[in-house]
């Protein structure tokens, strides 16, 4: 090798060039390996089933987690080998690095424990899938959408945009609104003087035809639970319907549009004051 660079050369070689080749190659190779990785988190959705809605968006969501926390481990592992190869290359002696490295660690451990405290715990929600990067979630006071999430901390983003950055030692209850689906749920109030069962009726064959033109926001056909309260504006009535993550309002809304209109058509009048649909 070294007479085939200096055949190449010729005056102007130097053993640097070597290290450089040497260099070069470990960089490409570092980056080779994460782009390898990379492309296999993204081809794990086509191990989902198309119609499998919830497992695809889950798939989605979990590797888009796994190639933040890859990337971010994987360029810092990158970065040492790198720096350990170039200081050998250069001819420095990197064994007393190796042998005080386990020293130095022990005595940042100690110092450090809150950090430890975070990389365990973001491990073990990355392993068991607690949540991920698109949930929308509650840690302590703070909710939003997680944004990004690496094995020190957790980054949300509310609907106002506003960032929080939690350290995952720090998670210790988690309420996730979007784990695999969500439920809208709508209440109509109609005054007392309306007939029930035409109520029922006429909300049961709405939600019907909603189900079947979303059939993929609409995961189950709606449920009219019956009457939820009584009082001085009318009958409450309740029904629910499931949907994928985040679908929840989206369907609300045209599930309202779509009562609205059917009730003007059955000549079914709203109380004066009609509860809030909510979703959940």
């Amino acid at each position: 090798m070294p007479q085939l660079l200096r055949d190449i050369f010729g005056s102007i070689y130097s053993p640097i060039v070597i290290h450089a080749i040497r260099i070069g190659g470990i960089l490409a190779l570092g980056y080779v390996i994460l782009r390898l990785i990379d492309s296999a988190l993204n081809r794990l959705r086509v191990i989902i089933p198309s119609a499998d809605v919830l497992g695809v968006e889950r798939v989605e969501q979990r590797t888009e987690t796994l190639r933040h926390i890859i990337r971010s481990v994987g360029k810092g592992i990158l970065i040492l080998v790198i720096a350990l190869t170039v200081s050998s290359e250069l001819g420095f002696s990197i064994a007393p690095v190796l042998a005080s490295a386990g020293i130095v660690g022990l005595a940042v451990g100690f110092g450090a424990q809150s950090l430890v405290k975070d990389f365990i715990s973001g491990f073990f929600i990355l392993f068991e899938d607690q949540f991920g990067i698109g949930d929308s979630v509650k840690i302590g006071d703070f909710s939003g959408v997680v944004e990004r999430m690496t094995l020190r901390a957790t980054v949300l983003r509310n609907l106002e945009g506003q960032v929080y950055i939690v350290p995952n030692g720090n998670i210790h209850t988690v309420t996730v609104m979007t784990k695999g689906w969500a439920r809208a749920v709508m209440d109509v109030t109609v005054p007392h003087s309306e007939g029930l069962g035409r109520v029922f009726d006429v909300l049961q064959h709405t939600g019907a035809r909603l189900a079947q033109d979303w059939p993929d926001r609409v995961l189950e056909q709606p449920v009219t639970l019956g009457v939820e309260k009584l009082d001085d504006s009318g009958v409450t009535i309740r029904s629910i319907v499931k949907t994928p993550p985040f679908k929840q309002a989206e369907v609300l809304r045209e599930w309202r549009r779509r009562i609205k209109d059917d009730f003007d058509g059955a000549g079914i009048r709203l109380a004066q004051r009609t509860t809030v649909s909510s979703a959940e």
